[in-house]
């Protein structure tokens, strides 16, 4: 068994590689604007700002802060539905699109760079681990959820 210290070790040593730094310049779904802009670009429907909030799992709050400085920035258009006035639908512009596939590039650009270095194959398992390590994190999550009812 790992002691407590050794643990403690690990965790600093993993942190100060500080990896959701990183992590985030591979991961499109991590950036706000980048999320939601996928999120319009990839739909089948115009898109209301609710439905960002539940795609999102993010506050109708935080979401209509970041639906305004979108808007400002001319990523997207608001309008109100014509068939619910209290409903935003929200649709993407051309500069949005641009904005999201230049992103997109800068990610593969990064993904392929540690692809190469570190090889397919490598990846694979180190998603695999991730994998792993997310459902032991699930296990004990649902050991202390039980314990507190």
């Amino acid at each position: 068994m790992v002691s407590d210290q050794e643990v403690l070790e690990l965790l600093q040593d993993f942190n100060s590689i500080k990896p959701l730094e990183f992590l985030q310049k591979i991961d499109i779904q991590t950036m706000g604007i980048g999320n939601v802009l996928g999120f319009l670009l990839h739909s089948d429907h115009v898109v209301s700002a609710g439905e960002i909030s539940e795609y999102t799992n993010v506050s109708t709050a935080r979401v209509a802060v970041l639906l305004k400085k979108m808007e400002d920035k001319g990523l997207i258009t608001k309008e109100a539905d014509p068939a619910d006035k209290r409903r935003v639908l929200v649709s993407i512009t051309e500069q949005g699109r641009n904005v999201f596939f230049e992103k997109q590039k800068e990610i593969i650009y990064y993904s392929s760079a540690i692809i190469e270095h570190f090889g397919k194959d490598r990846i694979i398992d180190f998603i695999s681990s991730c994998k792993e390590i997310k459902d032991v994190v699930d296990e004990v999550e649902k050991k202390q959820a039980n314990k507190i009812e």
